[in-house]
């Protein structure tokens, strides 16, 4: 008998070792959770915040694309539709095509469908997470319906691509920029990854949806909207890269994650960052200094990604001398203080949850960018929540380190 449970115990730890990591690693996600089943101070708050948002994610939702549809588009029911956020009826012909005024977001354009993405990726990232942290079954079986409905059933899946994205009234009908909207899958992917170290996800769905990310990572990749994204040159391009490098995890194409981290090194870092640590087509737009943490934020995404590979691209500088850490400095000042931005800024700056501040801390080894993290108000929710116990677990190992 105890023969045989060994032989279990191994099987279930030999195949966590081969799920795929993205966001969070073994050597993280383990500790994490034996904490929090010790009830180690450093994780009660976290934990009443990620069940929190469990319970409230367990009331909601299931998402699909199918359940609200643009009116006058003939497109399959099933593809993703968006509208460009800064494209506005033309008063001199209200008929006619849109025209732009960047930055002054137009709140009549169709978006059902991208605040059911964004819902959906929140909801499974949250409750795959307390699934595996909270050793709940609930939020499980809640995250395996939201996936279900989402990815799978053929009445209610979306097709795996970004095609009509973005679109223009009267101009097209998608663009390459619309892929940006699929950057919130990557909090999607991580929820899931968390799921599948549970064993309540079954392998023919798990199999499914990573059917559907090789696809979207297909698009992703060679599709002709995904080539313009990629070559975009600004924040499109860095989310581009994280989307591409998240993806690839999930699905364990190595060979595109590693191209993704190329990708970073030898285009998206040493063309957008400045010696001083400004990236100037981010602060040609109306918002630059959101624009520029936006981007700051995919930066640090991949840089993450790269990490969790066992790839360093942290310490990466360009030939300028510029370094993450040259970007995060030189807007630290108004992350901190978003008044002392003098540069043009048309509306607020949010800066609360700027938990890129959390990743670089960590992987640059800067608990001061950990500091700046905890001061900035923090809203509540699980994605702060895991935050919170990755940070804690890391100042906990180097306290132990040192002792």
């Amino acid at each position: 008998m105890r023969t045989a449970l060994l032989f279990i115990v191994v099987g279930l730890c030999s195949h966590a070792a081969d799920l795929p990591k993205t966001l969070v690693s073994d050597d993280e996600a383990e500790p994490i959770h034996s904490a929090i089943i010790r009830k180690e101070a450093w994780t009660l708050d976290a934990v009443r915040r990620l069940r929190a948002e469990a319970d409230k994610r367990s009331r909601e939702g299931p998402w699909t694309v199918t359940a609200d549809r643009p009116h006058d588009v003939n497109i399959d029911i099933h593809d993703y539709y968006s509208e460009a956020p800064y494209w506005w009826p033309n008063p001199e012909s209200p008929n006619g095509p849109y025209v732009r005024q960047d930055g002054q977001t137009n709140p009549s354009r169709f978006v059902a469908n991208k605040n059911a993405l964004n819902a959906m990726s929140d909801a499974v990232f949250t409750l795959g997470t307390a699934a595996y942290l909270l050793d709940d079954s609930r939020y499980a079986q809640r995250a395996v319906r939201d996936i279900q409905t989402w990815f799978i059933n053929p009445k209610t899946r979306m097709n795996p691509n970004l095609e009509y994205a973005d679109s223009i009234p009267g101009v097209n009908d998608g663009r390459a920029a619309g892929i940006l909207d699929g950057h919130v899958l990557i909090r999607a992917i991580q929820g899931m990854e968390f799921l599948s170290q549970t064993g309540l996800w079954e392998a023919r769905d798990e199999a499914a949806v990573r059917k559907w990310f090789e696809e979207y990572l297909h698009w992703l990749t060679k599709s002709k909207k995904g080539e313009e994204e990629k070559r975009s040159g600004n924040n499109h391009a860095s989310w581009w890269t994280a989307q591409v490098a998240a993806v690839s995890a999930f699905v364990t194409n190595h060979a595109e994650a590693q191209a993704a981290f190329l990708y970073y090194r030898e285009y998206i870092f040493p063309r957008q960052i400045r010696a001083d640590g400004s990236a100037p087509k981010e602060e040609m737009r109306p918002r630059p200094l959101s624009y520029s943490a936006f981007n700051l934020e995919a930066l640090t995404t991949i840089c993450r990604i790269a990490q969790v590979q066992g790839v360093d691209l942290w310490t990466l500088k360009n030939k300028n001398g510029a370094s993450i850490a040259t970007v995060i400095d030189y807007l630290e000042p108004y992350l901190a203080d978003p008044k002392k931005w003098a540069k043009e800024q048309i509306s607020e700056f949010p800066n609360d949850g700027l938990y890129f501040l959390a990743f670089a801390g960590m992987g640059l080894k800067k608990p001061e960018y950990v500091e700046l993290f905890r001061k900035l108000e923090r809203p509540e929710g699980a994605w702060l929540s895991l935050m919170d116990l990755l940070l804690g677990r890391w100042e906990n190992s180097a306290h132990q380190t040192r002792r």
